[in-house]
């Protein structure tokens, strides 16, 4: 990461990244803020930061990359000349991660099923009936075995529900719909659904294949899926100190997804009708009952293996409380994007991730500007910018479970990803605000900017299990993800992004962003730390709370 050619390019963007600075930078300085008050939040700071981090020279900051290291480098140098303390390996700025990368080979991939009992085959095509990525199991997985509809594939001890009850996986395929039932509180849903593979993989199955539903061809269609190239992309996942790739999933090999139409097949001759089965899948509940198919199940899925390295990225404030500042509150912000697109259908392959999620790293360096310049904090404060969040948050596990300060002292994290800077927000969506006292502070800092805080407008979607804050959640530690919300136009604006600019190269820097808007979220980002590390008491989670019961985490007395 630090070779000769990677410094002469960083320092060259560097340059350019202050020339635009101090073209855009207002003529004379404010004056300075009061003592106990954080100095204002800078739009051209953050206008700069992005205008970096989403340039081309980056090509999409895929972790593993040369342009990942590129703006990890960059954040780095952001961190020092901020002040802020390296809190990564051996003294550095960085948590280096190994990790094992798989991509699709060429050729070779095959969903090949056929009647148990006559071997008669049932015709799949690649990228018309089914569509797979690479395995990081192996780099020639090749497994057959019998197929069984599990349904959801959902296992809810709390719920009473296990779509598995009475059903043999051992050495079977695992044929599951897509995503969750409605019904179920929506956080919990998510947790749920993360659990899937691994579900199936602690009873017997070898390989999945999801069946796509209206909910999920609602939300990213299986059209999408192909069009997108997103299965070129490569799968990644970490290595642990002791050599061992980290997988949650041991027995699941191989795995596919398959249209919604062509999934019709699938149910033939076994007196199970399809629709039916989608039409008991969308309502409240989704309680669809599995069953043996009368199918066989052989998937060949070559992939092409070798091992990168990627970074976290790691700054801290030192508390002054002498006891205090072995707590730690963490902020944090992905820093990889999902890099070029080959199989895009646009003439540019760059994705470059402005809003997902440079705008979310220069957000978070603005407050730790902030943070570093105002009054001093009882406990200490860390800023992370995360590597993999796009491979499945993979930085934030690697840190959660191999944390650069005792894990038993980081007490909170409050995230940020994708912050739609496109309008004057006037609302914030806390994404797990509910479940721990950690939103008392949010909402006093969002009270005094005259910010109201809004409901999850996306339950459907899962995303409190779709940023990095859930590993920290899974580690215990209360947890929130913030998002400007959508009242002011904040509702057309995400709807905007998300059907013409989400993953795909238009995500630049040509889009409308509004920097004074960026300013406002960077300050409650920073009122919202400073208070947390000011507060009398550590965050707990609410007594009782499903996600503290889950992972052992600190609760209300």
């Amino acid at each position: 990461m630090k070779d000769t050619i990677m410094r002469i390019k960083i320092s060259t963007l560097l340059m350019a990244s202050a020339m635009v600075l101090g073209a855009c930078a207002p003529a004379a300085p404010p004056a300075p803020p009061p003592p106990a008050e954080l100095p204002a939040a800078n739009p051209e700071n953050i206008r700069a930061d992005m205008a970096f981090l989403a340039s081309d020279e980056l090509e999409g900051r895929e972790a593993g990359t040369p342009g990942f290291d590129l703006a990890a480098d960059y954040v780095a140098a952001q961190f020092e000349e901020i002040g802020l303390r390296p809190a990564g390996d051996q003294g550095s700025y960085f948590q280096t991660i190994s990790f094992l990368r798989a991509v699709r080979a060429p050729e070779g991939r095959a969903l090949e099923i056929t009647n148990t009992e006559t071997g008669a085959p049932l015709p799949f095509t690649e990228n018309v009936d089914f569509a797979m990525g690479s395995s990081l199991a192996g780099t020639d997985v090749d497994v057959t075995g019998e197929a069984v509809f599990v349904g959801f594939g959902i296992v809810a001890p709390d719920l009473g529900r296990d779509d598995y009850a009475g059903l043999d996986l051992t050495g079977k395929v695992a044929v599951m719909l897509a995503g969750t039932p409605k019904g179920i509180q929506t956080e919990e849903r998510a947790y749920y659904g993360t659990r899937k593979y691994a579900n199936a993989s602690e009873r017997g199955a070898i390989a999945v294949v999801q069946l796509e539903t209206p909910t999920r061809r609602g939300i990213y269609p299986f059209e999408r899926l192909v069009r997108e190239g997103r299965l070129d992309g490569a799968s990644l996942t970490w290595i642990a100190p002791d050599g061992q790739p980290f997988d949650s999933a041991p027995n699941i090999k191989a795995s596919a997804s398959v249209n919604m139409d062509s999934a019709a097949k699938l149910f033939e001759g076994t007196g199970a009708d399809w629709s039916a089965i989608l039409a008991a899948a969308e309502t409240e509940g989704g309680d669809v009952k599995g069953f043996a198919l009368p199918w066989t199940i052989h998937i060949t899925q070559p992939s092409v293996h070798d091992q990168v390295s990627s970074a976290n990225v790691i700054g801290m404030i030192e508390g002054t409380d002498p006891v205090l500042k072995n707590e730690v509150i963490v902020l944090t912000a992905h820093l990889d994007h999902i890099g070029i697109t080959q199989n895009s259908i646009e003439e540019d392959k760059i994705s470059n991730g402005a809003l997902d999620n440079a705008s979310g790293t220069a957000t978070l360096i603005e407050a730790a500007r902030m943070l570093a310049a105002g009054p001093p904090m009882k406990r200490s404060v860390m800023f992370i910018a995360l590597t993999a969040e796009e491979k499945g948050l993979l930085g934030a596990q690697y840190f959660a479970q191999n944390p650069t300060v005792p894990k038993g002292n980081i007490v909170a994290n409050v995230n940020l990803d994708m912050p739609i800077l496109t309008y004057p927000f006037t609302d914030l969506i806390v994404f797990g605000g509910t479940r721990s006292t950690i939103i008392n502070e949010v909402e006093k800092a969002a009270r005094d900017m005259g910010i109201t805080l809004s409901p999850d407008p996306v339950p459907d979607q899962g995303l409190f299990t779709r940023s990095d804050h859930f590993r920290f959640v899974e580690a215990g530690i209360p947890s929130v993800y913030l998002i400007p919300g959508w009242q002011n136009g904040g509702a057309e604006e995400y709807a905007r992004h998300m059907a013409n600019n989400y993953h795909r190269p238009s995500d630049d820097m040509s889009n409308s962003l509004d920097f004074d808007a960026a300013a406002r979220f960077a300050t409650v980002k920073a009122r919202i730390a400073m208070a947390l590390a000011n507060a009398d008491s550590r965050p707990l989670w609410r007594k009782d709370d499903f996600f503290a019961r889950q992972f052992n985490g600190p609760m209300e007395p």
